[in-house]
């Protein structure tokens, strides 16, 4: 079988584009040539979620809390709980990273209650008598002399 040189030298060319476009991807591929991140281009809050006051809270808002009656509602049951910690939970600036993080207000609380919210949801309505109500992603860990202890993050990036 006998090959024209135009059909060569369209088959060369095509071959050396189609090479050079996907060896020019591997380095994204490997994440070698990342994009440094820019806060400014994250994903933007929507102004509804600005409006609540849950967006606003901070470490500061709970520490004068603390050993304070909350109020844990899911559906029906409600029970009475009191925040024994706010826990600082910033990564260790001293801490082996592959990359240097991003700077975050993350803090957790925990609340001690004598009573079991039900299990069909995670998130509860919280009162409290200073900070009004809101709502809050909470997990539960069963302690000892059935009290339960319940848990929410907060994860605000600065």
């Amino acid at each position: 079988m006998t090959v024209t040189r135009r059909s060569f030298l369209r088959s060369a060319a095509t071959t050396v584009l189609l090479t050079s476009i996907a060896l020019d991807s591997v380095p994204f591929s490997f994440a070698q040539n990342a994009p440094k991140p820019d806060p400014s281009q994250d994903f933007q809050v929507p102004f509804a979620a600005k409006q609540e006051s849950i967006f606003y809270f901070k470490r500061e808002t709970f520490q004068p809390y603390l050993n304070g009656q909350f109020t844990l509602r899911a559906g029906a049951n409600t029970v009475d709980a009191t925040l024994v910690s706010v826990r600082d939970c910033t990564p260790d600036p001293r801490s082996k990273l592959t990359r240097k993080s991003r700077q975050t207000n993350c803090f957790a609380l925990i609340f001690r209650a004598d009573g079991k919210l039900t299990d069909l949801t995670s998130i509860y309505d919280v009162e409290h008598a200073a900070l009004g109500k809101f709502a809050l992603f909470l997990t539960r860990r069963d302690g000892p002399h059935g009290t339960y202890f319940y848990e929410a993050v907060f994860n605000h990036a600065l």
